[in-house]
């Protein structure tokens, strides 16, 4: 009987000890980390070691500890990287342990910085201006972008080089919606003004390349993210489902990207950025930084030392509601509720193994209207809503694909 009970105290240590030590069971989903900072600048150089405003974790945020500098941030190499705060231009080799100052030649306030190698760097700021070093920020010198139509009364918000020729910088003029896009070819000898836009467009406010062509554009209080894939040459607005200024924007591979924003939330693609779908975050505060380190692993920090994680690239899209954990015998997509609808009906699935899913909402003419959710899924029952108050009266046809399982269903809407 004592060896009995032995046994079982020792599986419910090891239990314990697997529960504390995180092991045992995977927070879904982003959830807060409950620290004491917050903030902008993110930067993880592996799955342990990375820097949130300020604080540096060697062991996936379980520690932090203070360092003393950590806003906008820029590694072009393992642990030598750069950063920008105010007026302030520092530099790290050893991954933000220390921190050396270096002169800003323009004294204007810097917004974004980055260094498409060890060497050459730029800056770019309050005043129109931008600053660049080829000699690792030893020196910097002002590299004067600005010509009619533009003035020192613009705020550039961010700049980005592919490489040491080809960069862009995107901004917006003080008290105004008139936003600009600029893009060099030749290291910044020379900068063309490639979109100007009135208050239609909004204020451009952060901007990310993932290769040479294809790169995105994030605004205020207007419902899109602007794309390109032709180098910034064209623009389409891609539509998206919030009017909240964007503040940080990130890509942890070619398909996959994050978006942070007011009011505490963020936006996910896993097609490019053709379609983006919003994620439950728990919080209302601003999201100043989003920073993934693989396609499922991210880190996102914002104002009230709001500092959230994810190990499961932020779980599923709101609007779509886990019905039960069982696993399904088989794949099912049920009859929408109610049929027909005005405007809002709900779709039933279940998907008997985790796999890539989809559902896609089509017109009569078999013309694609909407993306409802396009996710890796884990095995489970759920439940999606479709708004359609922007579509007209009509019939449509829905369509899940979940691996090699497709199927389809009508439905109606009727106003």
């Amino acid at each position: 009987m004592s060896t009995q009970l032995n046994k079982y105290k020792s599986i419910f240590i090891i239990f314990i000890l697997l529960l504390l030590n995180g092991n045992f069971y995977a927070q879904q989903g982003w959830y807060n980390m409950n620290v004491s900072f917050g903030g902008a600048g993110i930067y993880f150089k592996d799955l342990n070691t990375g820097i949130i405003s300020g604080y540096k974790t060697t062991n996936g945020g379980a520690n932090w500890y203070y360092v003393g500098f950590g806003a906008n941030m820029s590694f072009p190499a393992v642990n030598t990287g750069y950063g920008v705060s105010a007026n302030a231009i520092l530099k790290t080799t050893n991954f933000g342990d220390n921190w050396i100052y270096q002169s800003n030649p323009s004294f204007q306030n810097l917004n974004s910085i980055n260094f498409p190698n060890v060497n050459t760097g730029y800056a770019c700021g309050e005043g129109g201006t931008l600053i660049k070093t080829t000699n690792g920020g030893n020196n910097w010198l002002i590299n004067d972008p600005i010509s009619p139509p533009l003035s020192s009364a613009y705020y550039f918000a961010g700049v980005y080089f592919i490489d040491v020729q080809t960069g862009y910088i995107v901004g917006c003029k003080y008290a105004s919606d008139t936003s600009v896009f600029l893009r060099t070819t030749n290291g910044g000898v020379n900068w063309t003004t490639q979109l100007y836009t009135a208050s239609n467009w909004g204020k451009f406010t952060s901007m990310i390349f993932i290769n040479p062509n294809t790169g995105f554009i994030g605004s205020g209080s207007n419902s899109y993210i602007l794309k390109t894939i032709n180098g910034g040459i064209n623009w389409n607005q891609i539509i998206i489902p919030t009017s909240n200024s964007i503040y940080s924007m990130n890509f942890s591979s070619v398909n996959t990207g994050y978006v942070s924003c007011n009011g505490g939330q963020i936006l996910k693609s896993t097609n490019n950025g053709n379609n983006w779908f919003l994620q439950t975050t728990g919080t209302g505060s601003i999201l100043r930084s989003i920073f993934f380190i693989n396609d499922l692993t991210g880190y996102c920090s914002g104002d009230n030392n709001t500092v959230l994680k994810t190990t499961d690239g932020g779980g599923a899209p709101i609007g779509i509601t886990p019905i039960s954990n069982e696993v399904p015998i088989d794949f099912r997509l049920e009859q929408n509720y109610p049929n027909p609808f005005n405007p809002v009906t709900n779709i039933n699935f279940s998907i008997p193994k985790a796999g890539y899913t989809s559902i896609r909402i089509y017109d009569i003419m078999g013309r694609l209207v909407h993306t409802l959710f396009e996710e890796q899924l884990a095995p489970g029952s759920y439940k999606a809503d479709w708004n359609a108050s922007q579509m007209p009266s009509g019939i449509y046809i829905y369509r899940i694909e979940s691996g090699s399982f497709i199927q389809s269903r009508k439905m109606i809407l009727l106003k």
